[in-house]
């Protein structure tokens, strides 16, 4: 064959004869996904002029990500977390009404099955900061009262850990789920949330300090508040005064989920049963959307 310009195969061809490949997909949904993943992993490789060893690197910190996940630690969510695509495919996801809660990143230490717990019932084990009693009511948006929702909570202790992350910790402590009463409210105790670094021991770690990121989030309490006849929403409480609220690792804060945690003294006539010494208290009224999810 005679070797000239037009016989040669070009950046082009290449991605032509990609997407065409899966132009056999009986599965419309797979064939418009896996076509436009394709088009775009190569539009980004000819856009930067991806070199062959930069590849080979990505190649390595992939299979690193895979090597360091397990039950205990998906890098793979970090990843998706720190590169804002978590926060983005939610908010494609849940277009809100007016009024309705905010929701934010699932994050990657969330457990099932968390115990049931009664109103106002401590979610700490053991000693864990200071005591935060936590209140509110869950509505609709039209303002009637959602009694038997559920609040499946988490949070981290002062030692900026969540129990997955301690081998040794109780297995239920700083988790629980609570159900709303008649009048649409709930109470729990928790503890003040602190700011926390994701994992940074790990190929993400390394892409945050490499471009010169820093891998803390701002202190917080993740809830899923779910009701029948409701969408359910994934959110946090987000201390107002906490560092790092306008520099989340993983891009989660929205002004309307920051909320003030109240001190009190210790001689507070309203200090929770079981509470010692100095507590806070923060108010977080949840607002459902109508829906299924």
């Amino acid at each position: 064959m005679t070797d000239t310009a037009d016989s040669r195969t070009t950046p082009a061809d290449i991605t032509a004869s990609v997407l065409a490949s899966f132009e056999g997909c009986g599965d419309e949904r797979l064939r418009e996904l896996m076509q436009a993943l394709a088009r775009h992993l190569h539009a980004f490789a000819t856009e930067v002029g991806l070199t062959q060893r930069e590849w080979e690197e990505a190649v390595r910190v992939l299979t690193a990500t895979g090597h360091i996940t397990d039950e205990r630690r998906q890098e793979f969510i970090l990843w998706s977390d720190s590169l804002g695509l978590s926060m983005l495919v939610d908010a494609l996801a849940n277009p809100l009404p007016a009024g309705a809660t905010e929701s934010t990143v699932l994050g990657p230490f969330y457990v099932p099955g968390s115990p049931a717990r009664e109103y106002g019932e401590s979610m700490a084990a053991e000693a864990a900061g200071t005591p935060a009693w936590v209140h509110g009511r869950v509505t609709g948006v039209d303002g009637s009262p959602v009694a038997g929702a559920e609040l499946d909570v988490w949070q981290n202790g002062d030692d900026q850990l969540y129990a997955v992350q301690r081998p040794e910790a109780p297995e239920d402590h700083l988790r629980g789920r609570y159900t709303t009463r008649d009048d649409g409210s709930y109470a729990f105790l928790a503890v003040r949330p602190v700011p926390y670094p994701i994992p940074y021991d790990g190929p993400v770690g390394a892409m945050l300090e490499a471009t010169g990121r820093h891998p803390w989030r701002p202190a917080h309490i993740h809830m899923i508040v779910r009701a029948p006849g409701y969408k359910s929403v994934t959110t946090h409480i987000f201390d107002r005064e906490s560092e790092y609220l306008d520099s989340d690792a993983v891009f989660a804060v929205k002004p309307s989920l920051l909320r003030d945690f109240i001190p009190h003294a210790a001689d507070d006539p309203d200090t929770p049963a079981g509470v010692q010494g100095e507590w806070v208290s923060v108010e977080n009224d949840i607002v459902l959307a109508p829906g299924e999810d």
